[in-house]
């Protein structure tokens, strides 16, 4: 049991190895079936030959007992006439005995001349057929050679004229990212040190005001400061 499903599983492996190979190769599968009927028709035009050979002996042979035939019943007849009786009787049973033989090669003539009528229609049809299958595999290898060269030309179009130039423009649109990062971050940067400069700005001039509304709050309640000159006003800083 465990032996033949080994066998099983080597033979499984083996037919789709081959299966594979004769797909990877159809010229060596056009060649082989070729070659079979090459081998079959040289085999049945063997048998053929045997059958003709023995058609023609035996036309041969039938006709050399039709000519006996005809020579022993001339020969009873003449025997008869001259009252050699026995000798009549002789040539009579031999008259049958040519019947009998000459009947049995009529027969085997006729079977004989059928299939040697068979063999070469036989012969006929694997020979239109191996013509028709060597014209096939010409026709199936060109259309086979011309279907690959495409997808040749097809893969390389799509991995060496697409991907590679796809990949070069990713690298050229990244590199580009990349150079307009870097001036982002420097115009962030350049922006953010204005901004921050215009805030101090902003804020010492928030300050100032302050100062002044400060200053001018005290001057205004203070008693004695209808008495003091102008020029002698405390100076605001900024």
């Amino acid at each position: 049991m465990f032996i033949q499903r080994l066998f099983s599983l080597i033979g499984g492996k083996l037919s789709r190895w081959l299966k594979s190979r004769e797909m990877g190769d159809p010229e060596a599968v056009y060649e082989a079936a070729i070659s079979d009927r090459v081998r079959r028709y040289q085999h049945l035009r063997n048998a053929a030959a045997g059958v003709i050979y023995m058609r023609n002996k035996l036309e041969r042979e039938f006709r050399q007992k039709s000519v006996e035939l005809s020579e022993v019943a001339e020969q009873a007849a003449q025997a008869a006439e001259m009252n050699e009786d026995n000798c009549a009787l002789l040539l009579i049973r031999r008259k049958h005995e040519l019947e009998a033989d000459s009947g049995r090669i009529k027969e085997e003539l006729s079977e004989l001349t059928g299939e040697a009528e068979d063999a070469k229609k036989s012969l006929l049809r694997f020979k239109d057929e191996i013509e028709k299958l060597k014209l096939e595999k010409v026709k199936m290898l060109a259309r086979f050679h011309n279907a690959q060269a495409r997808i040749r030309i097809r893969r390389v179009l799509e991995e060496l004229s697409y991907d590679e130039d796809l990949r070069a423009l990713q690298e050229v649109r990244e590199s580009i990212q990349r150079t307009l990062g870097h001036a982002d971050v420097h115009r962030e940067l350049h922006e953010s040190e204005v901004e921050q400069k215009l805030e101090e700005i902003r804020l010492r001039n928030a300050d100032a005001r302050a100062q002044a509304e400060l200053q001018e709050i005290k001057r205004s309640r203070s008693p004695h400061a209808s008495t003091i000159p102008n020029g002698l006003d405390t100076p605001t800083n900024g």
